[in-house]
């Protein structure tokens, strides 16, 4: 609503994944108007006003093109190492009623302009550290899970193994010392890996089922809990996906078997034991 009665060129958002999030949902319902939303998304009366009509894949996009009308820029400035927010195509939105998280994926809600300073990390608290760098892992992992036969797999299991070992071992050392300038840029770069991750592909079970945990457990710690039980359903699809992410927990003394002996649902099975115990 202050947007919407704000002559403006543009919106900065400055803030976490939830701040960024948030704007770009503002910067679209203060560009369309009810009527436009009736007519060109099929929305009621009712909801016409509200966020509703926009949650799903390519909404924005329809009444951007409909009307020739782009939502108003957003410039985001990132304060945390965790969702990648700044860099995607997502608009993740809570419904405190429900305790739903629903979310858009539009390329039409992507800001134009991204800043991220990395040293606005340093000392950030415990908790807001680990669910950050444990979201960016589940980004990488879900989106490398789902790749198999894709075009584009080459290129995420390079994403994968650079930014999840950045993450594995950076994490530790965070906690140990949030002020360690090192791993704090190693957190965000990874963290930003899992935000290029979510562009090349989409994730799955681990953040599905979060979204529906979101009154119980942080977003990050959910997909966390989640994870290694997908690992282990997936396993036989996956095996290349486990071996080249297995090395990086085994490397990082998560992992005590021999991952060459393994095969199969037996490979998932530690896999998944070596991203319990990280966590």
């Amino acid at each position: 609503n202050e947007i919407s009665k704000t002559d403006f060129d543009c919106v900065i958002a400055v803030g976490g994944g939830s701040t960024i999030d948030a704007v770009k949902a503002a910067s679209v319902l203060s560009t369309y108007i009810p009527e436009e939303v009736m007519e060109h998304l099929g929305a009621s009366e009712e909801l016409a006003s509200t966020i509703e009509p926009y949650f799903g894949v390519g909404n924005v996009t329809k009444i951007k093109e409909a009307l020739d009308l782009d939502p108003t820029p957003v410039i985001a400035v990132q304060t945390i190492a965790s969702s990648g927010a700044h860099l995607t195509k997502y608009s993740n939105i809570t419904d405190p009623l429900s305790g739903q998280k629903k979310l858009i994926v539009d390329m039409a809600v992507v800001p134009p302009k991204a800043v991220f300073d990395y040293s606005v990390t340093l000392g950030a608290p415990r908790g807001l550290t680990l669910d950050g760098a444990l979201d960016g892992i589940a980004h990488m992992w879900e989106v490398f899970m789902g790749a198999a036969g894709q075009e584009w797999y080459d290129q995420m299991r390079d994403v994968a193994m650079e930014g999840i070992s950045l993450i594995v071992e950076s994490l530790p050392a965070a906690m140990r010392n949030p002020d360690d300038q090192d791993a704090r840029s190693k957190l965000v770069l990874g963290t930003d890996l899992g935000g290029y991750a979510i562009m090349i592909g989409g994730t799955n079970g681990g953040h599905l089922g979060s979204f529906s945990l979101v009154d119980v457990l942080s977003h990050g710690r959910a997909c966390a809990v989640l994870n290694p039980y997908y690992t282990v359903l997936f396993s036989p699809a996956i095996q290349d996906q486990l071996r080249t992410v297995g090395t990086i927990y085994k490397n990082a003394g998560f992992i005590s078997e021999d991952l060459d002996n393994l095969e199969g649902r037996a490979l998932g099975e530690a896999v998944a034991r070596g991203m319990i115990n990280f966590s």
